[in-house]
């Protein structure tokens, strides 16, 4: 079962709101530094929801890492999709 772009980005949202405090509009062009205000301990915040949410472990390449809300859905898209292929 795949799971849907909008999906994420409504879970995306929502450990957003939740779990970083953010209260700002959220789109998938907000960066997460700059347009959400979030610091390391919201990232780190953000990224462990998602992974325990989707049961997943997010790679992401450490010299690059996400910037965006779009580059987080980006990520989470790669991880489902191979988690689907293992199964």
């Amino acid at each position: 079962m795949t799971v849907a772009r909008q999906e994420i980005f409504d879970e995306v949202s929502k450990v957003l709101t939740s779990f970083c405090g953010v209260d700002h509009d959220i789109l998938e062009s907000s960066r997460l530094a700059e347009d959400l205000q979030l610091d390391s301990v919201g990232l780190l915040s953000l990224a462990v929801n998602l992974e325990n949410h989707y049961r997943i472990r997010i790679a992401d390449d450490p010299t690059t890492p996400p910037q965006t809300v779009g580059d987080v859905i980006d990520l989470l898209e790669k991880a489902l999709s191979g988690r689907e292929e293992r199964s």
